[in-house]
């Protein structure tokens, strides 16, 4: 899922970009699912004709929760029973191809999962953020049965689901709720609901009911994957509403969550209780647990990058390797690692841009600009708005915040002459996020 502040804000402030553009995965063994690559209609159609439901995986390039679900959920063996079951869709949605696909299925979340019917591509099931192995063979299988037997008892979820991918978020999130009654303890598709419902709850501005419904559900919820997806989603609510006491339980939830067995959490997911603990000891100013916790953090960062089985497992954890050298504040100790990103996917302009981070946290502002310089030269146009926020803010620091507005300010005159390019989407959102702080900065008076 996206990142929140305050752990978050260390990458937002050098506007790292965190995954990989490369598309093309490598051909998988024949009883994998092969996947087509962002051909949204030719994907429907291939559906069609073969009666079967499809899979559509929604993904963007900064997203580390995204290559690591690439990376590892969805290569693994236990999805060759599924593989002809379903037809495959991966849509990249920094993607220019990807726009009609997004005007149809917008995404706020990343990676968001769905299962579409193939007649007319209503939504069977929507899933938000990275899942385990498990959870997304228990999506699968939920989605099969309702395709087979159409919704049924889920037809209060499907109505949800709609009303959110129309940005009718308050409607949406008293659908979800609805929809929960009717979905057992133990029921697959509640916790990717209960998800669901506070992120729609969180988009409508109600922090604190979200809050609520995140300390009332999470109790119910067996699984230590499912309740790390709700901790995330419920922690950034807490946050959202200044709501100390529940920032402090969920802290406490994740602390425990760290001592579930190995095979109970996909290493993202425990990557990112680490990260909640970290967040929560910095908001309470508690530099002695802060500082524990992130040499914890760091120690398991490290036995990932040795045990990885390949250049792409190893890089879905470079961004939090950034943001644990960030406060360790051991910028260099991480930068072994980033370079043997770069070196082992050139294609891949994340790896410089994560240099550039890194650089940059050290006051090393030329190598910066110099690494950020690389990673514009391989980012596709429209996906450089998170890129050109990191440069950015390396030419402010340079002393160089006129010539930062400009850049930005040409990007997004750029992007508004993109055909059919949302307002909402997250690279323009990046870019003026990034303007608002130059032109902050350029104004301020001179000390």
């Amino acid at each position: 899922m996206t990142m929140r502040p305050a752990v978050g804000a260390l990458l937002l402030l050098w506007g790292c970009a965190t995954s990989s553009t490369t598309t093309q995965r490598a051909t998988p063994p024949p009883a994998r699912p092969v996947f087509l690559e962002d051909d949204w209609e030719e994907a429907l159609r291939e559906a069609k004709e073969g009666g079967r439901p499809l899979f559509v995986e929604a993904w963007a390039p900064w997203c580390q929760s995204c290559r690591s679900l690439r990376a590892t959920v969805l290569t693994s063996p236990a999805l060759g029973a599924w593989a002809g079951r379903f037809v495959w869709l991966t849509m990249n949605t920094d993607a220019q191809s990807s726009l009609p696909f997004l005007r149809r299925y917008p995404v706020d979340t990343w990676p968001t999962l769905l299962v579409l019917e193939p007649e007319h591509g209503a939504v069977i099931t929507r899933s938000l953020g990275a899942v385990s192995e498990p959870q997304l063979l228990g999506l699968l299988a939920q989605a099969e049965r309702t395709f087979q037997r159409g919704h049924g008892d889920t037809e209060l979820l499907a109505r949800a689901d709609e009303l959110a991918l129309q940005g009718r978020h308050a409607e949406a999130a008293q659908g979800y709720g609805q929809a929960l009654t009717g979905l057992a303890a133990e029921d697959a598709r509640r916790a990717g609901t209960v998800v669901s419902w506070l992120k729609s709850l969180s988009a409508s501005g109600s922090a604190e009911e979200c809050v609520r419904v995140a300390e009332r559900e999470l109790p119910g919820l067996a699984r230590a994957d499912d309740r790390t997806r709700l901790l995330y989603v419920g922690m950034g609510c807490a946050l959202d509403a200044d709501t100390e006491e529940a920032r402090d339980r969920f802290a406490e939830e994740a602390r425990r969550g760290l001592d579930a067995p190995e095979d109970a959490l996909s290493p993202l997911q425990r990557s990112s209780l680490f990260e909640l603990s970290c967040e929560a000891y910095e908001l309470a100013g508690d530099t002695a647990g802060l500082r524990g916790m992130t040499e914890r953090w760091w120690t398991f960062l490290a036995a990932q990058a040795r045990h990885a089985r390949g250049a792409e497992e190893r890089a879905a954890l470079d961004s939090h390797r950034v943001m644990a050298a960030a406060l360790r504040d051991r910028p260099d100790e991480a930068l072994a690692l980033l370079e043997r990103s770069a070196r082992e996917l050139p294609g891949d302009y994340n790896p410089p841009a994560r240099l550039a981070t890194l650089y940059a946290m050290a006051g090393r502002h030329d190598e910066a600009l110099a690494s950020s310089e690389r990673a514009l030269a391989l980012a596709p146009r429209i996906a450089r708005g998170t890129v050109l926020a990191g440069h950015a803010r390396i030419l402010l620091a340079r002393g160089e915040g006129a010539r930062a507005e400009r850049l930005l300010t040409e990007a997004l005159e750029e992007l508004d002459s993109t055909p059919g390019m949302p307002r909402e989407h997250l690279q323009r959102r990046a870019l003026e996020h990034a303007l608002q702080r130059v032109r902050a900065s350029n104004a301020a008076p001179a000390k």
